[in-house]
């Protein structure tokens, strides 16, 4: 293995300690904040009292803090906030808020910071269609109004008491960032990624050992030559008969393909240049003008509705799959390993 792949190695092990650390810190935090609010729960119980509301207790948090746990675990704040709706009644410039038990917004008081809003997550895909989202906060990205509906608070807005536990008006707007996934931060996207990356890189070991390995990030960084100089690949072309494959770029180069077959199995070019497409010795039977591109039946067994070729030679009855880049190539030879033969 050489040192260029050992220091990855050694770089996502210690990302991944660093994000693994951060982590166990939050989850603790969170466990002391639960911890406060079924004492507090269990404090307005026994007090017996109407007026005793759990919502009277101050968090005494910084506001990042805050905002990591809504984005995090939501449901440990929704105890502590006002459920509330904009006023429609209401003329004044910033808008007016009301207590309402079916409102889509949280109001949450921090001791010593004041009241802050923040949309609730369960809200979420309702919000999109709302224009209250625009008159309280400052939006950034591309706003979905589907079930993939995203966003991240990245500052809530800020409001001024009104009338104690009934009323607040907007004093400054927050802002959102649509297209990123709420609920989750940055570092548990990057652990996440780092996990998947572990366990593409040990089941690929596995599959191709540690010379394999060694080829594939060379072919990788050839991949990537091969981009530089001429693009993204126009198409590449996999015999369905027995693993050979081949991709064509602008000019048209063509660059001869490698095919991993086994637990992984990738198509990777086999350099990082090309040669004109004439001196190949698939123009013998694949003309560059051949644009007699056929499609398997529906109901093929292993690659149905899949875009082929077939040799332009009397003798041969070979089909050639056509896959868009090196993943649906990658794809296609999965299909067809342990399952070679035609496509017609």
């Amino acid at each position: 293995m050489d040192e260029t792949t050992v220091n990855t190695i050694k770089l996502l092990i210690k990302d991944n300690r660093r994000l693994a650390e951060d982590l166990r810190q939050i989850k603790t935090e969170q466990e002391q904040l639960l911890d406060r609010l079924v004492r507090l729960e269990m404090n307005q119980q026994t007090l017996g009292s109407p007026q005793a509301s759990v919502r009277d207790y101050l968090l005494d948090l910084p506001l990042t803090r805050i905002l990591q746990v809504y984005h995090e675990t939501p449901q440990l704040l929704e105890p502590l906030c006002y459920r509330v709706a904009i006023n429609p009644d209401q003329s004044s410039q910033n808008p007016v808020l009301d207590s309402y038990h079916q409102g889509n917004y949280w109001v949450l008081q921090l001791r010593d910071q004041g009241f802050f809003l923040f949309p609730r997550p369960a809200d979420a895909i309702r919000l999109a269609g709302l224009e209250s989202l625009q008159q309280l906060f400052k939006t950034q990205g591309e706003q979905k109004t589907s079930s993939h509906f995203q966003f991240t608070v990245k500052k809530p807005a800020k409001l001024e008491l009104l009338k104690r536990h009934q009323r607040w008006q907007l004093s400054e707007s927050g802002n959102l960032e649509f297209g990123e996934a709420p609920l989750e931060f940055s570092w548990q996207q990057e652990l996440r990624g780092m996990r998947e990356q572990f366990a593409e890189f040990n089941q690929h070991l596995q599959s191709v050992g540690e010379a394999g390995l060694e080829a594939t990030i060379t072919a990788q960084r050839w991949q990537q030559s091969l981009a530089q100089a001429y693009g993204n690949p126009v198409s590449i072309v996999i015999n369905t008969f027995m693993p050979i494959a081949y991709v064509i770029y602008k000019g048209p180069v063509l660059v001869p393909c490698n095919i991993i077959t086994g637990k992984i199995c990738m198509v990777l070019p086999a350099w990082d240049r090309g040669l004109p497409w004439e001196q190949s010795i698939y123009a013998e039977f694949h003309s560059k003008s051949n644009k007699n591109v056929l499609r398997s039946r529906p109901d093929h067994p292993i690659l149905p509705n899949q875009p082929y070729l077939i040799e332009l030679k009397e003798e041969s009855q070979h089909t050639w799959a056509i896959a868009n880049s090196y993943e649906d190539a990658s794809r296609i030879v999965t299909q067809l390993h342990g399952h070679w033969g035609p496509l017609a």
